[in-house]
């Protein structure tokens, strides 16, 4: 039985790349490749639509983020190209259902 609390708050923060730390935005992404679409998943796709900012990119989220092995992205930038294309995927699938 679900409380519909997040179980931990972390889920909520959107991280590139994401390692073996989970987000609702990978556990999104994992349901978009997998094709199965589910109603339960509403409340989460909603959290997706609502990082979106004016410019119609998401941020990275994770206050966590200090250091990157491999630089992916212009640390400088506080918007994430592989963020919003992994958010916009999960949106694109939401819309068909």
């Amino acid at each position: 039985m679900s409380t519909g609390k997040v179980v931990d708050p972390a889920f909520t923060h959107f991280r590139f790349p994401d390692g073996s730390d989970y987000d609702v935005l990978r556990g999104l992404d994992y349901l978009r490749a997998a094709a199965h679409p589910d109603e339960r998943t509403e409340e989460a796709v909603e959290l997706v639509r609502s990082r979106r900012r004016d410019d119609g990119r998401w941020p990275y989220t994770d206050p966590r983020l200090t250091h990157q092995h491999v630089v992916m992205e212009d640390d400088r930038e506080p918007a994430s190209r592989w963020i919003t294309l992994r958010a916009l995927r999960v949106l694109r699938r939401a819309a068909l259902t």
